[in-house]
């Protein structure tokens, strides 16, 4: 037992040496660095070189787990009162319309290119339709804290529309595989109380997260120490993550997103702490420094390209496609707002990038013997290889250039 603790550690610190190298390179080659973590993390998991002992990979969700709860709450704790009343509506929208016309842009596609039925399809395209958090959420507070794009809250808007994103990819993703199984059996399903779980399970995890955030500033009046502070409000939100992986809890038609509801947490915090709740954010961010070189490295090391196989061209065209109509999703959301014409296409491009959903569902159809899962498996990997990095490079190339530099106002809560 000991044995293996050492070699997990021990593999745990050359992983993030590795990482922090990869990244600094990918930065030297123009590019941002998490490119450089996820390429480390393939070439030296399981699909590749294979250097990561079991133990390790064991361990690598849980990890990766902290990472995406360290940053969510960073993203929370950086969204003021007065920008969450500005970005309301389009976030609301970017959380449902671009994943929900994509994933059914692909179901179509997918009945005229892989000769799947709808359901099949639609399967496929709800794995694939999830934005990532992975990429989207740290390159977002990376613009937070860098003052880029805040005139309009525009990195916070996209924020919590990525935080709900998953949440309808996702339900839809479940309904789909429900509708597929029924068929087959002969049993009915009811559509409309999976559709009614979609809204009830984000209106249940901005309950949530305003409910922890009343206990908790009644709580941080007795402690003085900034340190219990931080440790208190961060292992809450590693308990919210923890209560949705382990116990899928569920309340009848609704659930909840331990994401977006360790979000909201964060965002009512800032709101009823002020300063308080800065402080911890700073502190949390050094928790976010190393946390990302695990995060990127073992997104890359659940990347099998060679699963992609045969059906890269098709996946290609298919990918072309929905990205299109996804594209046009992201703009219809944004109707309405006083967003300018380079604004818009920085939403279009930031909202391209695929890797945690996919990585973590592309397997499932097959293990649970969908027909075509193998298919489905190869699709979802390969629209993370496309994506990943044309989200990630141009959310670094537009940012600077479509956004603006600094506040142009009073934007604290």
């Amino acid at each position: 037992m000991l044995t293996k603790i050492i070699l997990i550690i021990l593999s745990l610190i050359l992983i993030g040496f590795l990482a922090h190298f990869s990244g600094k390179l990918a930065e030297k080659l123009k590019l941002p660095s998490l490119i450089g973590m996820i390429l480390i993390g393939m070439i030296i998991g399981p699909s590749f070189l294979n250097l990561v002992p079991k133990a390790t990979l064991n361990i690598a969700p849980t990890l990766k787990d902290i990472a995406l709860v360290t940053v969510l709450f960073i993203g929370g704790l950086g969204i003021s009162l007065k920008q969450m009343k500005q970005i309301g509506r389009p976030a609301i929208l970017l959380s449902v319309v671009p994943a929900t016309l994509e994933g059914l842009t692909i179901a179509f596609l997918a009945t005229i290119f892989l000769k799947f039925t709808f359901v099949q399809g639609a399967i496929l395209g709800f794995i694939i339709a999830a934005v990532s958090p992975a990429v989207l959420v740290p390159s977002m507070v990376d613009l937070i804290n860098r003052k880029i794009g805040q005139d309009k809250a525009i990195p916070q808007m996209l924020l919590v529309g990525a935080s709900a994103d998953d949440t309808v990819a996702i339900t839809l993703f479940t309904t789909f595989i429900s509708i597929y199984f029924a068929v087959i059996n002969g049993e009915s399903v009811s559509i409309i109380n999976e559709l009614i779980s979609i809204p009830l399970t984000i209106i249940i995890s901005i309950f949530i997260g305003w409910i922890l955030s009343l206990a908790t500033k009644a709580l941080l009046k007795n402690i003085n120490s900034q340190n219990i502070r931080v440790l208190s409000t961060f292992s809450l939100c590693l308990l919210i993550r923890f209560v949705e992986n382990y116990f899928h809890f569920y309340i009848h038609l609704g659930g909840f997103n331990s994401l977006l509801t360790i979000m909201i947490y964060g965002f009512f915090l800032r709101t009823y702490l002020g300063d308080t709740a800065k402080n911890i954010q700073d502190k949390i961010n050094v928790v976010w420094k190393y946390g990302k070189l695990y995060l990127f490295a073992f997104v890359g090391m659940a990347i099998n390209p060679t699963l992609v196989g045969e059906y890269i061209w098709i996946g290609v065209i298919m990918l072309m496609i929905s990205l299109s109509i996804r594209s046009i999703g992201v703009l219809i959301s944004l109707i309405g707002t006083n967003l300018s014409i380079k604004e818009r296409i920085f939403c279009v491009v930031a909202y391209l990038p695929k890797a945690t959903v996919q990585s973590a569902k592309a397997g499932i159809p097959l293990q649970m013997g969908i027909a075509g899962g193998e298919i489905m498996q190869a699709l979802a990997i390969l629209s993370v290889l496309i994506t990943a990095p044309i989200g990630a490079i141009g959310i670094k190339l537009t940012s600077p250039r479509f956004l603006s530099q600094g506040y142009s106002g009073e934007l604290s809560a």
